[in-house]
């Protein structure tokens, strides 16, 4: 694991102060695969350049989609989208526990001149009860700005529909 992956993961699991459930009391880690988890309301990314400004990115919904668990790693799939903004962007990252209900991941690059909208990093995925997660990232913005988010999101059947076409990465 790089250092660079470990501050982030490590930074985004100590934002969670409580006291975790033992490692089987909420969810075993093979009870993730193939499940759903959506935000029932948008979040909010604070960003804060080299000059201290601060800006703060509004209404963003998001779900994450858990895939295949191979050899104690996940993939996952996390899918966001702003109506307003025209944008849905789609993102692949690898998921491994770090604590007991307590995940890390980090997504993969994007290319330099891809005009890539969100934050590339990686954060913390914490199960809170068998319905419930939190996901939280922290990483860069394209202009170097540190960016995060912490956002609350529930276990569903399905995908919800994103109401507009893929565009980013372009299909």
């Amino acid at each position: 694991m790089s250092k660079r992956f470990a501050l982030i993961a490590g930074l985004a699991a100590a934002s969670f102060v409580t006291v975790p459930a033992l490692a089987d009391e909420i969810m075993p880690i093979e009870a993730l695969e193939g499940t759903v988890w959506a935000s029932q309301e948008s979040h909010d990314r604070t960003a804060i350049d080299a000059n201290g400004d601060i800006s703060l990115k509004e209404s963003k919904d998001i779900y994450v989609a858990f895939g295949d668990l191979i050899d104690g790693v996940y993939t996952i799939k996390i899918n966001w989208w702003n109506v307003e903004a025209g944008l849905n962007v789609v993102e692949y990252a690898v998921l491994l526990p770090e604590s007991d209900n307590v995940y890390v991941y980090i997504e993969t690059t994007h290319p330099a001149d891809s005009s890539f909208p969100g934050i590339q990093g990686g954060g913390a995925f914490r199960v809170l009860d068998e319905d419930t997660a939190t996901l939280t990232q922290a990483g860069r913005l394209l202009d170097g700005s540190a960016s995060a988010f912490v956002t609350k999101l529930t276990r569903v059947e399905a995908p919800p529909e994103v109401p507009l076409a893929q565009t980013y990465p372009k299909p």
